[in-house]
C-alpha cells in the first residue's frame, strides 16, 4: 500500500464504507510517520494507540471485599473523566457523563449523554481530567474543549425505547498529556469475552442516594467492585429480557437490592477489568440500569466495549478524512 497516502479522498470514503477492515489493516501498516516529499499536513495516518495504557501512578485501593461503592483512593483512576455542559444562558458548566480517556485526543463515553439540543452542540461540552472532588477546584484538574462529537449512527434512543448502540467518541480541543493524574486506559482486544463472576470495577460521580428524583452527585470519586453476570442469565425475563443484546454487558449482584449499582451521573464511565496482565481495559461503558438504581434482579447494563472496536477505530479514520 505505498500509495496509501495518495488515496482520492472519495475512493478512501467508499473503502472505508465497504471494507473499514482493509483499511485499517492498511492504515495500520508499517510506514512511516511522514511520507518523503508530503506536507505535514499529510501525514500517514497510524492508528497510534498509547502504549503505555492502563497503568495508574497512584494504584487503586482493589485490595478490599467491597459490598457497596465507595470513595476511591484520589486519582487511582486517572482515565476518569467528567464531561461537563454549560445550559443555555448559564456560565457554569455542570457535570453530565463520566467518559473514560483512551487517547490523547479521545474520550469513550455513551450516546445517550447527548440528546438533542444543546447537548449536540460541541461547543457546549468540556472534558475535564485530573478529578477527584467533583465540586471543587484541585491543583491536578485541567480543562479541555471538545471539538467534536461522535454519536453511534444506529442509536435511536429516545425515538426507540432501546439503548442499542449506546457509545460515543468525543475528541478533544487539544491534546490531553499524561501525568502523574492524568492517564489512558487500554481498550481490549476485539473477541475477549469476561468470564461470569469476574470481579471488574465502576468508577464516578454519580448519584449515591439512588433516589427516583433530585439526583444527588457524590462529592468525590467512587468505586465499586462488581461482578460479571452472564448473558443467558441478563436475558432471563426476571432479569432484563430481551432488552440486552450480546453487545451489552451485565454487572452486579444478584437477587439483591442492596449496593453498589451504577446510577444516575455514572452514565457514559467505564467498567474496568484487568485479565491477563496488570493493566487496566474498560471493557464497558455505564448505559442504563433500573429507575432508583438499586432494584432486585436488575443489574447495571454497560456497552461492551469490544463488541465496537472497529467502529472505533473507523471512527478515528472517518474523522482524520473528514477534517
Amino acid at each position: 500500500m505505498k500509495a496509501w497516502s495518495l488515496l482520492h479522498p472519495l475512493l478512501v470514503l467508499l473503502l472505508l464504507l465497504l471494507c473499514p477492515t482493509l483499511l485499517l489493516q492498511a492504515a495500520s501498516a508499517s510506514v512511516p510517520a511522514y511520507a518523503p516529499g508530503l506536507h505535514p499536513q499529510h501525514k500517514v495516518l497510524h492508528l497510534d494507540w498509547p502504549k503505555d495504557c492502563g497503568l495508574a501512578h497512584f494504584k487503586p485501593n482493589t485490595a478490599e471485599r467491597i459490598v457497596s461503592g465507595n470513595e476511591a483512593r484520589p486519582h487511582s483512576w486517572p482515565w476518569q473523566v467528567s464531561l461537563q455542559v454549560r445550559p443555555r444562558g448559564s456560565k457554569h458548566y455542570i457535570h453530565v457523563c463520566g467518559g473514560t480517556l483512551i487517547h490523547k485526543t479521545w474520550v469513550l463515553t455513551a450516546a445517550h449523554c447527548f440528546q438533542k439540543g444543546k447537548a449536540e452542540d460541541p461547543g457546549s461540552w468540556r472534558i475535564v481530567v485530573g478529578k477527584h472532588q467533583l465540586k471543587r477546584s484541585e491543583t491536578p484538574e485541567r480543562m479541555f474543549p471538545v471539538k467534536r462529537i461522535y454519536r453511534h449512527e444506529r442509536f435511536r434512543y429516545p425515538a426507540h425505547s432501546e439503548l442499542d448502540y449506546d457509545i460515543a467518541l468525543v475528541k478533544a480541543g487539544t491534546d490531553i498529556q499524561p501525568s502523574n493524574f492524568v492517564r489512558y486506559a487500554c481498550l481490549p482486544r476485539k473477541q475477549i469475552n469476561l468470564k461470569p463472576g469476574h470481579y471488574c470495577w465502576v468508577t464516578g460521580w454519580g448519584d449515591t442516594r439512588g433516589g427516583k428524583e433530585n439526583v444527588s452527585l457524590a462529592e468525590a470519586l467512587n468505586q465499586a467492585r462488581l461482578p460479571i453476570i452472564d448473558y443467558k442469565t441478563c436475558r432471563q425475563k426476571k432479569f432484563w429480557g430481551d432488552r440486552v443484546r450480546d453487545s451489552m454487558i451485565c454487572a452486579g449482584f444478584r437477587d439483591t437490592e442492596g449496593p453498589p449499582a451504577a446510577c444516575q451521573g455514572d452514565s457514559g464511565g467505564p467498567l474496568l477489568c484487568q485479565l491477563d496482565r496488570d493493566r487496566w481495559e474498560v471493557h464497558g461503558v455505564v448505559s442504563f440500569g433500573p429507575i432508583g438504581c438499586t432494584v432486585e434482579n436488575k443489574p447495571s447494563v454497560f456497552t461492551r466495549t469490544a463488541a465496537y472496536i472497529p467502529w472505533i477505530e473507523a471512527t478515528r479514520i472517518r474523522d482524520f478524512f473528514m477534517h
